[in-house]
């Protein structure tokens, strides 16, 4: 598909407006083109009613309105100056074109293949343990050969819950007898974990599984105690998803060896010496080609190659470094497992007649005009935007409000597997018991106990604390909070102080004032163009049109001066 075969028809769609009907009112002239009534109301259709703005329904028609001349004229103005041309709108489209081309063929030739049938399931679901929950007893050990040795020990008759008791370094089961406390479907163990034991019967002892505690690699010896029976119905979703993935897999696999067996894809090892060549010497950035240089096969293949700019074009969107360009192994590895895959079954669709599917090819289109848009303004107003260290100060010191941190509150908390420890230690807490003295005997938090539990609660970390953020905005300093479930177990905490804080003018603070003085000139020096813009393609509006569509009894209002919207 060529690129101004696909664009010149977009802009001009776009330009000159589609769906309009002969004799119907016209409600803009924009240069040349005209915006009749119909193209209004499919622009309006489009834009979100949140996004609508005005106090009567003909004030929201002309800000719609003044929206669409805006866009009209952007575009009028790519055309005149062949922004399909541009570097910058070829590279970006062509990457958009392949996405969109590999993503259809995934869907036809391998998504829309895909079945998966009952007795598949049922299958699955005996084979991969999920139809029983698990009840287990679990020794920690430092070591994977002091595992070994308590394995030996079970072996020759010792007692499970007496060695756990005795040996285990986690406290809280240990106490237990190394009784986790619950029974667990695999899909809720940690995958390691999930496979050392999911197959085990009742009464049956693991090999060592290692485990990350207290920032240390340790290894657990399990034994399975009890089982019940699991529903289907609670894994369903997961093993759908499981095979869904492995048949996808299976079938790629497929495609792929029978696409290499057609192509019969060959490297060209000559020029994959030049690109690692080019590539040890280009320092930071990837390598630069001259057009004939980047035009020279690094494979070729049956009807086709890929080229140095192919791979380098890959490697930048996979964010290689030119030192792994350097590498020709992985050259040859970036080739073999995305750059060749991706171009046979590129090469595919196309064979297939995908690249003229009318849905891809309208996709292509609305992208194409956004793209056009995007490039034009880059090209005529973000370039040319210029910020210096006065200018970023002076808005540090007139915003202050920009340049304070979102409230944070401190807590030292304890993160534990079993809701009644948590219980207790809260109940400690709130008689005075220190809490960073109890984190450091019983959370299980591994990034929080060099820091004696303490956390820091704010917008930027609470993906990380989720529901501990929550709880905690209700409480005062001092004040007790949890036990919050979370995934890793129970959280209890106290908060200790509430912060918020003036970020400093130091080289963070500089870039940010920078940016936001970057944006502001960038947004007046975008209205600026678009009024000049208006110059050149003169704009004129029919108020009465517009009235009469807008509704009855709207008062036709005199039209402004044109404002970019």
């Amino acid at each position: 598909m060529e690129i101004r075969g696909l664009l010149m028809p977009a802009l001009l769609a776009l330009a000159t407006g589609c769906g309009g009907r002969s004799g119907e009112p016209t409600v803009a002239k924009v240069g040349p083109e005209e915006i009749s009534a119909t193209q209004l109301q499919q622009y309006a259709d489009r834009i979100p009613e949140g996004l609508k703005q005005g106090a009567t329904p003909l004030e929201v028609r002309r800000r719609l309105l003044e929206s669409l001349i805006d866009m009209r004229l952007l575009l009028l103005e790519g055309r005149a100056i062949h922004i399909e041309e541009d570097p910058a709108f070829k590279g970006q489209l062509e990457m958009a074109q392949r996405s969109a081309l590999l993503d259809l063929y995934q869907r036809r030739a391998i998504n829309e293949r895909l079945s998966i049938t009952p007795e598949e399931v049922e299958r699955y679901y005996r084979e991969t343990h999920r139809d029983r929950a698990l009840r287990f007893s679990g020794i920690m050990l430092p070591t994977k050969q002091e595992a070994l040795k308590v394995i030996a020990e079970l072996k020759a008759g010792a007692d499970f819950h007496r060695l756990a008791a005795a040996r285990s370094e986690h406290q809280e089961t240990g106490e237990r007898g190394g009784d986790s406390g619950g029974y667990k479907l695999r899909d809720q163990m940690s995958p390691t974990i999930a496979e050392g034991v999911a197959h085990l019967k009742v009464g049956e002892i693991s090999e060592p599984v290692p485990m990350e505690y207290q920032r240390r690699t340790h290894f657990v010896v399990f034994k399975i105690l009890d089982e019940v029976p699991a529903p289907l119905a609670a894994t369903e979703q997961r093993i759908h998803e499981d095979l869904t993935r492995l048949k996808r897999t299976a079938r790629i696999s497929v495609l792929l060896d029978s696409l290499y067996r057609a192509y019969a894809p060959q490297f060209q090892d000559a020029h994959i010496s030049l690109l690692c060549q080019r590539s040890q010497q280009a320092g930071e950035g990837l390598p630069q080609f001259a057009d004939s240089e980047a035009q020279l096969p690094l494979c070729t293949f049956r009807d086709g190659q890929i080229t140095i700019g192919d791979v380098v074009l890959t490697a930048q969107e996979a964010h290689f470094s030119a030192r792994q360009l350097a590498d020709p192994g992985a050259v040859v590895q970036l080739l073999r497992n995305i750059t060749i895959p991706a171009h046979l079954f590129e090469v595919e669709a196309r064979s297939l007649g995908l690249d003229q599917d009318p849905q891809l090819r309208a996709e292509l289109d609305k992208k194409a005009q956004e793209l056009s848009l995007e490039v034009l303004r880059q090209r005529d107003v973000d370039r040319l935007v210029q910020a210096t260290e006065a200018d970023a100060r002076a808005f540090y010191d007139a915003n202050p409000d920009k340049f304070t941190s979102p409230e944070t509150i401190l807590a030292t908390e304890i993160l534990v597997s079993s809701d009644s420890l948590a219980q207790r230690l809260k109940h400690a807490m709130q008689e005075g018991a220190d809490p960073a003295q109890l984190a450091l005997k019983y959370t299980q938090r591994q990034s929080a106990i060099h820091h004696h539990g303490q956390i820091r609660l704010n917008v930027f970390t609470q993906v990380f604390f989720q529901g501990i953020f929550e709880a905690a905005q209700h409480l005062e300093v001092g004040e007790v909070g949890g036990p919050v479930r979370v995934k890793e177990g129970y959280s209890v905490f106290k908060v200790t102080e509430k912060l918020v804080e003036k970020e400093p003018y130091d080289a963070e603070g500089q870039r940010r004032a920078l940016a936001y003085v970057k944006v502001d000139q960038a947004k007046r020096g975008y209205v600026a163009y678009v009024r000049g813009l208006r110059d050149k393609y003169p704009v004129k509006i029919d108020d009465q049109a517009l009235a009469d569509i807008a509704g009855p009894g709207q008062e036709i209002a005199p039209t402004a001066a044109p404002e970019s919207r």
